[in-house]
C-alpha cells in the first residue's frame, strides 16, 4: 500500500479536467478517500458534473464530495451555468437580512444537494476590512456582524442539505499575506478571542468542519509553527472553543504549506497535529498515487 494510500480516508483529493483521469478514478476505487473537491476546472454543465459524481460515488461510496461554494467572487458553480449562486458575502449585510441571507443559501443548498454534493466549504468567518487578501469574501470588518451572517449562512446551507465548514481559523483577518502565495503571518497584538468569534457562532449553529489556514500566530502558538502543523492551535479548538466537528486543513500545495516535505508526508504531519482530514486539491501523477 503506497503513503497515499494509508491516509486516503483522512484525506479529501482533487483532480484536473472535465472527467477524471482514470489513473485518479483507479486510486479512488481503490483507496476509497474521505473526500474529492471540485472546482470550475471540473464543470462543463451541471448535468454533466452531476454525472461525474455519480460516477465516482459508485466507485467509493462514503467518499464525500466538496466545493468551495461562498458565492460571488468565490463560486465555482455560477449564474451563468444556472447555478443558485449568492451575492459577494461582503455585500449580503447590505443586500438583505440575516434571514433573507439564511434563505439564499438554503435554496443554494437544495441545489448542491441536487447535484450530489456533501459538503460546502462555507462560510468564510474571517473579520477582515475592505481591500484585504479576501477580497470580497468576508461578511465584514466587525466581529457582530461576520458571526450574525456566518449564522444564518450555515443554517441555511443545512437546510438545504449539505454540510458546512467555517473558514480560516484561527484568523485569516488577521494577516496580509496570501497563504497561496506564502505564509501568512498574523499581524502583533492582534486581538485573537476578537477573531473566534465568527467560529463560535458557526459553532452554535451547527457547523460541520472548521478549516484552518497556513498561518503563523505567534501569540497563540509560541513555537512559530502554522496552524495547519500546530497542536497547540488545532487545541483551541477543542478545548477552549469546544468544536466537537472534524477540522480539516487547506490545501496543502499551497505555497503556505511549503515545507521539504512530500505531500502525502505534508498530509501525515497536519493529521499528526490533530487534524481530522488533509486537503489535496491538486492531482497528482499516475506514479505518485501508487508510490
Amino acid at each position: 500500500m503506497g503513503a497515499l494510500e494509508k491516509i486516503a480516508q483522512q484525506a479529501v483529493f482533487g483532480f484536473e479536467g472535465i472527467s477524471p483521469s482514470r489513473a485518479f478514478a483507479d486510486f479512488v476505487e481503490r483507496a476509497q478517500p474521505a473526500g474529492i473537491i471540485l472546482f470550475e476546472r471540473n464543470l462543463s454543465t451541471l448535468a454533466k458534473l452531476k454525472t461525474i459524481i455519480k460516477s465516482l460515488k459508485d466507485l467509493s461510496p462514503k467518499t464525500l464530495f466538496m466545493i468551495d461554494e461562498e458565492g460571488g467572487e468565490k463560486s465555482r458553480l455560477r449564474v451563468e451555468h444556472g447555478f443558485p449562486n449568492p451575492p459577494n458575502s461582503r455585500d449580503i449585510p447590505h443586500m438583505m437580512s440575516a434571514g433573507d441571507a439564511c434563505e439564499a443559501y438554503r435554496i443554494a443548498g437544495d441545489a448542491l444537494s441536487e447535484l450530489g454534493i456533501d459538503v460546502d466549504l462555507a462560510p468564510v468567518a474571517d473579520i477582515a476590512p475592505i481591500g484585504h487578501i479576501l477580497g470580497k469574501r468576508a461578511f465584514s470588518d466587525e466581529a457582530d456582524i461576520c458571526a450574525e451572517y456566518v449564522t444564518a449562512t450555515v443554517e441555511g446551507l443545512k437546510q438545504g442539505g449539505v454540510k458546512t465548514c467555517a473558514k480560516h481559523f484561527p484568523g485569516l483577518g488577521s494577516a496580509d499575506i496570501d497563504p497561496h502565495l506564502g505564509v501568512s503571518v498574523a499581524r502583533e497584538g492582534e486581538d485573537f478571542q476578537c477573531h473566534f468569534k465568527p467560529f463560535v457562532a458557526a459553532i452554535r449553529a451547527g457547523v460541520d468542519y472548521i478549516m484552518t489556514t497556513h498561518l503563523r500566530a505567534k501569540s497563540l502558538d509560541f513555537s512559530g509553527k502554522i496552524a495547519t502543523f500546530s497542536p497547540i492551535i488545532v487545541q483551541i479548538l477543542r478545548d477552549e472553543l469546544e468544536f466537537q466537528g472534524k477540522i480539516i486543513t487547506d490545501d496543502l500545495f499551497m505555497a503556505g504549506a511549503s515545507t521539504n516535505l512530500g505531500i502525502a508526508d505534508r498530509a501525515l504531519k497536519a493529521l499528526r497535529s490533530g487534524h481530522d482530514m488533509a486537503l489535496i486539491c491538486s492531482e497528482l501523477s499516475p506514479s505518485e498515487y501508487s508510490a
